[in-house]
């Protein structure tokens, strides 16, 4: 009798529209989840690691010193999928705050191998985080691209250049056909926009050009430009953005 009762009240409320229709769960899947993300190239883990953004993507963290650095940054957690400390894959580390994500994903690929005196082996990280409030995933992805190849200097390195520039393609059209919103990260080591499918390039404000190190979303989550910020001893920038999905 009970239950009738309260299922008719409930019945008045909502024709009254004094009570949403959309169940609990279904109003935190149709809720906002804003985060910010980041790039920064450590100089080889010389730099400061700062707490730049929610999600961070490091590159050339590839010193004893520069992972020490990276594991005393407080309140993140990282994604290093190298055995060794200082496995190339690790060099391009993956961090995010984890009172606000937990990994549900992840993945490592290699993009080409390595050379002595030209390159290392180069890979794309990504993971996917899920939002330990609203429980949205965001697929993250991570990368560096060899020098050098459009400096005029060493145009026999483009050949690799563009294998890797194929991966990252792969990678951002498999996470994009599960459904994930998506950010790629890097120090692309060109200065030029890509067309990668189903994603858009942030331009930088107050910066004219593309910089080398670059920050893309997939369509529709981008919330305004990047912002570059300080170098923090390393001799690039570091750049962040804020997204929404």
């Amino acid at each position: 009798m009970l239950e009738l009762l309260s299922s008719a009240v409930l019945s008045l409320l909502l024709s009254l529209g004094l009570m949403s229709s959309t169940r609990p769960e279904q109003m935190q899947e149709l809720a906002v989840t804003t985060t910010t993300v980041a790039t920064h190239n450590t100089l080889y883990g010389s730099a400061d690691f700062k707490p730049l953004a929610d999600i961070i993507g490091w590159q050339e963290v590839t010193t004893d010193a520069g992972h020490s650095k990276l594991g005393a940054l407080e309140y993140y957690d990282h994604y290093r999928p190298g055995a060794g400390r200082l496995d190339a894959r690790n060099s391009i580390a993956i961090s995010w705050r984890k009172n606000k994500y937990e990994k549900t994903g992840d993945g490592s690929l290699l993009t080409h191998g390595g050379e002595a005196g030209v390159t290392p082996a180069r890979f794309v990280n990504w993971v996917v985080l899920k939002n330990k409030d609203t429980g949205a995933k965001l697929a993250f992805i991570n990368t560096h691209y060899i020098s050098g190849a459009w400096n005029g200097e060493h145009p026999e390195r483009q050949e690799r250049w563009r294998t890797h520039n194929d991966v990252v393609r792969e990678v951002v059209a498999d996470l994009l056909s599960r459904g994930l919103p998506v950010v790629l990260v890097g120090d692309f080591n060109r200065q030029l926009s890509q067309d990668i499918p189903g994603m858009n390039h942030l331009r930088t404000a107050g910066v004219d050009g593309v910089p080398i190190d670059q920050i893309y979303v997939s369509r529709g989550i981008g919330t305004g430009p990047a912002e570059r910020l300080e170098k923090y001893g390393s001799d690039h920038f570091a750049y962040t953005a804020t997204v929404q999905y």
